[in-house]
């Protein structure tokens, strides 16, 4: 079979496609391209961005948002407490390949290693964020009581 007459076998004929799907320029006929699910698009409305990001917010992050601390502040807080849950989720399942005794011992060395070494990089990570805020705090002349919450947040 000539490659050709392989792509024709696949490819369906242009009597498969209604008139509708055709489309005439300058004498040449295209085919649109058929819609599939993942083409369609949805939009949501801004009430319905804005319910959403408020109620991520308010769950996740509300006492941060609730402080009287700089955005700066309030950002790095926001990054310190997730690389904290990064840490917490990657020390779990650190605990949970150690624990498995089904899964190949190189398999799970290699894992065990993957694992130290993502625990290395949010670890790094945490400590600069943390040094940043604690320069922020002293750059920015916050009081004392600010101070108190951004450290008290912080933890």
């Amino acid at each position: 079979m000539m490659p050709l007459e392989a792509l024709s076998s696949v490819l369906p004929a242009a009597t498969d496609h209604s008139p509708a799907e055709r489309k005439t320029v300058a004498g040449v006929t295209h085919l649109a391209p058929p819609l599939s699910p993942l083409s369609a698009q949805s939009s949501i409305s801004n009430l319905g961005r804005t319910l959403s990001k408020t109620g991520a917010v308010q769950s996740r992050y509300q006492d941060i948002e609730d402080s009287d601390l700089p955005d700066g502040a309030k950002s790095l807080l926001r990054m310190i407490r997730d690389l904290r849950e990064m840490l917490n989720r990657l020390a779990r399942e650190l605990q949970q390949v150690q624990a498995d005794k089904q899964m190949p011992a190189e398999t799970k060395r290699v894992r065990l290693l993957q694992l130290q070494a993502q625990i290395s990089a949010v670890n790094s990570a945490l400590v600069q964020a943390t040094q940043k805020l604690a320069s922020l705090i002293r750059n920015a002349s916050l009081d004392q009581a600010q101070q108190m919450t951004a450290g008290q947040l912080a933890l």
